[in-house]
């Protein structure tokens, strides 16, 4: 007998569910879409999870459970696998993981239907490895310890890719990563949902730039910070992330530097929209603060890899600096600040970049098909 719609169980499965970030964005559409499904997650707290997310039945794994794991879940990897598998979803129907490193690797009963929407295969284990281990120093026992762990890991990521019915990733960047390194076809390229700018674009704009929460290792603040100490251009920065309270302790005395921490809706787009550009430092798997920034009309430095080649229009609405040097980024900058933008050409030069209402179309036209 078919189960009516009532009876029709969906469970929607992510990592972490610390602050509402741009994954988390992902999934509360995913919760809009599908307003009775339950949410599992590795670790997280509810604190600070939008009134949407917090609507629905929300269980966390064994790890969330360990002492100060929001400190330390990021030492704990080799466990989120074991984590992951360990979720019940014998009564589900459908369950779509909303995956940036594990999530996609849920096991489902036989006749579930398992929609993965790929944020990003894990960054510390592919192409990125080498950026991460630079960035991050360990000891040698450490490094060893670390290094296996990652094999462990890429081994049970290229089976656990195997699972999913469908595959949707949120770039084209994300989809080479997966069709190189899992060996999967993906089905559909589904940009992720964006806040989109409803003000009037300002036309007159303050002496400073924004990046927001460049604070992991594909992201760069590091070098971005080093940009900023070196040619003393007024910076402030959104958000937070692990290398943060490095860097903030490493810049603190210099005064051009802003570190804003999480802030309002109303806050961000007054400081995006009154900016003179937006950087964007390292290899994003998409870009949605990039996006927000250009449907603000404010133009963006980014570097060139990644998701904001399919979202930044060369000479257009920003420009690209090739290398991590700080004198290739000066000599962008320097051309950049020469420039004379239009800001409302920025905001109508709006590229690969969906509202919420374009995500959940596009969404609900692969899952009917």
């Amino acid at each position: 007998m078919m189960k009516s719609s009532r009876e029709y169980k969906v469970a929607l499965i992510t990592e972490s569910l610390w602050r509402m970030e741009g994954a988390n964005k992902v999934l509360e559409s995913f919760a809009l879409i599908y307003p009775n499904s339950d949410i599992f997650a590795l670790f997280g707290q509810k604190n600070y999870l939008s009134k949407e997310i917090l609507k629905h039945n929300i269980s966390f794994s064994f790890l969330n459970k360990v002492p100060f794991i929001k400190h330390i879940y990021r030492y704990a990897f080799n466990f989120w696998p074991v984590a992951t598998e360990q979720f019940d979803l014998s009564n589900y129907d459908l369950v779509i993981s909303c995956s940036s490193s594990v999530a996609h690797g849920v096991i489902t009963p036989l006749d579930c239907k398992h929609v993965a929407y790929i944020n990003s295969p894990m960054r510390y284990a592919w192409d990125l490895a080498p950026l991460y281990t630079s960035l991050i120093r360990f000891g040698f026992l450490k490094r060893t310890i670390k290094e296996i762990g990652v094999s462990f890991n890429r081994l049970w990521d290229v089976v656990a890719a195997q699972r999913a019915d469908i595959i949707m990733t949120n770039s084209m960047f994300v989809k080479k990563r997966v069709e190189k390194y899992w060996g999967r076809e993906v089905n559909a390229v589904i940009y992720p949902p964006v806040d989109i700018y409803k003000g009037r674009i300002v036309l007159k704009r303050k002496n400073y730039f924004v990046s927001g929460a460049p604070f992991e290792a594909n992201k760069r603040g590091d070098f971005l910070l080093e940009c900023a100490s070196k040619l003393g251009f007024n910076l402030k920065i959104v958000g937070t992330g692990s290398m943060k309270r490095k860097l903030r302790r490493k810049y603190k005395e210099f005064k051009n530097i802003e570190f804003l921490d999480w802030i309002t809706d109303e806050e961000k787009w007054k400081l995006i929209s009154n900016a003179e550009g937006f950087i964007v430092p390292g290899i994003e798997d998409y870009g949605i603060f990039c996006a927000e920034a250009i449907s603000c009309g404010t133009p963006v430095i980014a570097f060139n890899q990644g998701g904001s080649r399919e979202i930044v229009k060369e000479g257009i609405s920003g420009i690209f600096f090739d290398k991590w040097d700080v004198g290739e980024f000066e000599r962008v900058f320097k051309k950049f600040s020469n420039m004379n933008w239009d800001y409302i050409g920025v905001q109508k030069s709006m590229n690969n970049i969906n509202s919420t209402e374009d995500f959940k179309r596009e969404i609900q036209s692969v899952l009917v098909e």
